[in-house]
């Protein structure tokens, strides 16, 4: 087995599939994934979990860096483009779950640089974290202000309306509309 480290999943998993000259259905067959699963995951419209991520590499003849134990943070959460990186906001409430202790680290730094809606739903996944276990919401989210317009993410209007319903008060105050489970991720 070899060690391989790189930034993204998708290019990662592209990068070892085509090292060892596999095809995507190749690669499925090995992992026993449907070969969509790595067409989304190459593609950038999946977002794995670290299990099927890890039989991917492992189905390649690769292992994952064993990785430098860290506290993700939501401000690690907006990317240089001003998106968010949807993956480390479920790092982080994933984590927040697990050790609640590690929870005012990862919600207390300010995320630099990033547009006013990044910011907002930031500071609005922050007080949600906050409230879940029962902290002192940290200055900056105290002070960033709601949206003036509802966000939400993409979906159909019987999405976007079920968001709204079930989105947490906390959350709602922002004017941002998420539905809990979104902000976890899914294990398998």
């Amino acid at each position: 087995m070899y060690a391989i480290k790189m930034s993204s999943t998708a290019e990662m998993i592209r990068t070892a599939r085509t090292s060892r000259g596999l095809t995507q259905r190749a690669l499925a067959a090995r992992a026993g994934v449907e070969q969509s699963t790595i067409a989304r995951i190459e593609n950038g419209d999946a977002d794995p979990t670290w299990t099927t991520v890890n039989r991917l590499l492992e189905s390649a003849g690769f292992h994952l860096a064993d990785p430098i134990p860290t506290v993700p943070t939501l401000a690690e959460a907006a990317t240089d483009d001003g998106d968010i990186d949807w993956t480390m906001i479920r790092a982080v409430t994933d984590r927040a779950e697990r050790s609640p202790t590690d929870t005012a680290l990862m919600i207390g730094a300010e995320p630099l640089d990033v547009n006013a809606t990044t910011a907002v739903i930031l500071a609005a996944i922050g007080a949600y974290l906050a409230e879940q276990h029962h902290l002192r919401v940290p200055r900056w989210i105290r002070h960033t202000r709601p949206l003036d317009q509802p966000w939400h993410l993409p979906g159909t209007p019987r999405m976007v309306e079920q968001a709204r319903r079930e989105t947490p008060p906390g959350v709602a105050r922002f004017n941002i509309w998420i539905r809990p489970d979104i902000l976890h991720r899914n294990s398998s």
